[in-house]
Order: C-alpha cells, then sequence, then structure tokens
C-alpha cells in the first residue's frame, strides 16, 4: 500500500502576488509577489514532484500511471483515468486578480481539448473590507460587455461578495 506523499510546493510569482505565502509555509525563498503556491498539480509543465520517501523525484502523473486507482480511488480513476481532477494552491492577491470565466468541460473540450475548471475556495485570511466576485449581477449582452471592458466598468455588473476568514466559496464552471 502506498504510504502518504509529500510533495514540494510550486511557486507562481504573479503581478498581483503578495508577500504572506513564503512566511506562512515556512518556506526557504528569496521569490517576491508570490501569488499562488501549487501545493497539487498534475497540469503540464507544473506537475507535483514528491517531496521525500521512495517515491521522491516522481511526479504526480508518473505515479497515477504506475499506481492508477490505487492512488486515486477506483471511482476518480474510472472517471478520470490518467489526468489528476484538481489543482490544490494557496493564493496571496496582494491586488485584484484579473477577472476570468472558466468554461464547463463540455465548452473547454470543444474549443481548447481540456476539462473546464470550476473553483472552490476557502479562505484562509481576509483583510477588512475583501471582496470576491463571483460572476454576472444580471444577463448581460455581448455589446453592454465589450462596451463595459472599453470604458472599465464590467465590475458595476459583477456580483461582489464581501469575505472573511472561514468563508467558504464554490464557483461552478459556466457554459461560457
Amino acid at each position: 500500500a502506498l504510504r502518504p506523499l509529500k510533495f514540494h510546493p510550486i511557486l507562481k510569482q504573479t503581478l498581483w502576488g503578495g508577500e504572506r505565502i513564503i512566511p506562512y509555509k515556512e518556506l526557504a525563498s528569496e521569490l517576491s509577489r508570490v501569488g499562488e503556491s501549487w501545493e497539487l498539480s498534475g497540469m503540464p509543465g507544473s506537475e507535483s514532484v514528491v517531496a521525500e520517501g521512495p517515491w521522491t523525484g516522481s511526479t504526480l502523473p508518473e505515479l497515477i500511471g504506475r499506481f492508477g486507482a490505487e492512488l486515486l480511488g477506483k471511482a476518480n480513476y474510472a472517471r478520470f483515468g490518467q489526468e489528476f481532477p484538481l489543482l490544490v494552491k494557496f493564493i496571496d492577491a496582494r491586488e485584484d486578480l484579473s477577472i476570468q470565466v472558466h468554461p464547463d468541460d463540455e465548452l473547454a473540450r470543444k474549443r481548447h481539448g481540456k476539462s473546464g475548471k470550476c473553483e472552490m475556495w476557502y479562505v484562509l485570511e481576509a483583510e477588512p473590507g475583501a471582496s470576491l466576485l463571483t460572476g454576472f449581477s444580471r444577463p448581460i449582452a455581448p455589446a453592454e460587455y465589450e462596451r463595459r471592458v472599453a470604458d472599465n466598468t464590467l465590475t458595476d455588473v459583477l456580483n461582489r461578495q464581501a469575505i472573511a476568514s472561514g468563508d467558504v466559496f464554490y464557483l461552478p464552471a459556466g457554459p461560457g
């Protein structure tokens, strides 16, 4: 049987990143503006690597290839095969993140050959007044969307939710 695995974090510097992840995780790093620490990833080019034990240096996709259902469970392996369906990460946003649209599986596969992206957020810490934008507050016509992007008022028609430590948000992927 497999023993618990520990992976090296994958640090991602971003324009909006902060300075909290490295001390929070007690990492030895000189990087600044680290916006994300990917804890578990099978994403091509950013695969998690085992940090210690008999599988040190092995990537998550290599382990899935070797152990399959023993690692992921029968139901998950039957559904996703060699593709690891989660990306687990810490985020430190000192500034606003970009506005993103995450398509559902059907649209993502049709347009990009990839899976869609639902998100689940657990807020560890939040500054007073912090908020999360979670989709449109009402239906938007393409012409209005384009106008609002051009005049920088798109956030006026997005849902803004105040956040606090301990909050949980599920953000389902949409049809696009």
